[in-house]
């Protein structure tokens, strides 16, 4: 992963807005009914909803910046039938054949769907994790729209795809209107600013409606839902809560998730002990080297650096020798899944599978509650 991008993709990790969602219900999802229409709530996602009227849809996304309001909202619309323009919706036409996209995440969400011969396009195509995805950028068939979180508009002309899927950044609901002149439209997607993993996950829904997989999508997600409630519900209950260490210190600032961080969720989901789990804080911390030593020096698990190595890690700051997770190579990567070219599935199919990350997470905190336990994201450092 290239430098500039693991920064990006940092501080977007570390970013959520709303409080944690109620995961109680049965249902997977809450409908309200009116006269007329039907509205649809998620049942952990908190960015988005469906409105249901007849036989059409509107997709409408909540503003995670401004508590209440909309960000955007679609309409969508089956087939190739034209209906009346109206100047608050945007419409698609479902199932749309062809996307670009501006992350390596969506393009997981819709393999997983099983919708990936649909990406004909992608930002940053080259760190694609996905071996299929990856060959079709070899072969041509999927080409570079842009890099980060900007498109190169010639190229969209060029390709003309029927969607464009957008991160959705705070302030920014300017899709360029020249796309919209030539009938591409843009969806922005904010997946990464859900407070729970689950409700990360969840979007999976969103683009199983938007390629025709809506059933493929419902079904992984019910395996996904299962397996993450099974495995939080032994961390939980697990008596130990070992105090977890995460990241590493930038430039002399140490990033840490807020309390109302999905990775912070992640942490009491494992079983385990986070200090900062208490701040009201859904953004990073900026911590000191020194807050960190005082608050953390003693932790006996060490997770979440992006070197495989000792010498590695130490090469970059000689002070993590302090720690007492690293004197007990207790220290854990997120670099288990990353190919040639720098492509770290951790970002890519790691948000659409929460379940696997915290088996990983939990066999760290409890190994003897996941026996015979084989490494998805996560793995040991290397200490020799």
């Amino acid at each position: 992963m290239r430098f500039n991008h693991a920064i990006l993709l940092l501080i977007i990790a570390l970013t959520g807005c709303q409080n944690r969602p109620v995961e109680t219900s049965n249902q997977s999802v809450q409908r309200v009914e009116t006269p007329d229409t039907a509205m649809i709530f998620p049942k952990y996602a908190k960015g988005f909803r469906w409105e249901k009227a007849g036989d059409s849809y509107t997709l409408i996304l909540s503003d995670p910046w401004k508590t209440g309001q909309v960000f955007a909202s679609y309409r969508l619309i089956s087939g190739e039938t034209n209906l009346p323009q109206i100047p608050s919706l945007i419409d698609i036409h479902i199932p749309v054949s062809t996307i670009a996209a501006s992350s390596t995440t969506h393009a997981a969400f819709l393999a997983a769907v099983g919708a990936g011969d649909k990406l004909t396009g992608c930002n940053n195509p080259e760190r694609l994790y996905d071996s299929v995805l990856y060959q079709r950028f070899v072969s041509g068939d999927l080409v570079r729209m842009g890099r980060d979180l900007e498109y190169n508009l010639e190229y969209l002309v060029a390709k003309k795809p029927g969607l464009v899927l957008q991160s959705g950044i705070e302030g920014q609901f300017n899709p360029d209107p020249r796309l919209a002149e030539i009938g591409i439209p843009v969806l922005y997607i904010l997946e990464w600013m859900e407070p729970t993993p689950l409700g990360r996950s969840e979007w999976i829904r969103v683009f199983g409606m938007l390629t025709g997989k809506v059933r493929e999508a419902d079904s992984i997600f019910a395996i996904i839902e299962k397996d993450y409630l099974s495995l939080s519900d032994l961390g939980q209950k697990s008596p130990a809560k070992p105090l977890v260490l995460t990241g590493t210190d930038f430039k002399g600032t140490w990033y840490m998730p807020g309390g109302r961080n999905y990775q912070a969720r992640f942490f009491e989901d494992a079983g385990m002990d986070y200090p900062y789990k208490l701040t009201e804080q859904s953004a990073s911390l900026a911590l000191s080297f020194e807050t960190v030593v005082n608050d953390l020096g003693e932790a006996p698990v060490w997770i979440g650096t992006t070197t495989d190595s000792l010498s590695q890690l130490l090469a970059a700051e000689g002070r993590y020798a302090i720690f007492r997770a690293l004197k007990n190579k207790k220290v854990y990567s997120i670099t288990n899944r990353v190919n040639v070219n720098g492509g770290n599935d951790y970002w890519e199919s790691g948000v659409v599978r929460p379940d696997k990350v915290l088996a990983d997470l939990l066999f760290i905190a409890h190994p003897e509650l996941l026996p015979g336990h084989v490494w998805n994201y996560y793995k040991p450092m290397i200490f020799n």
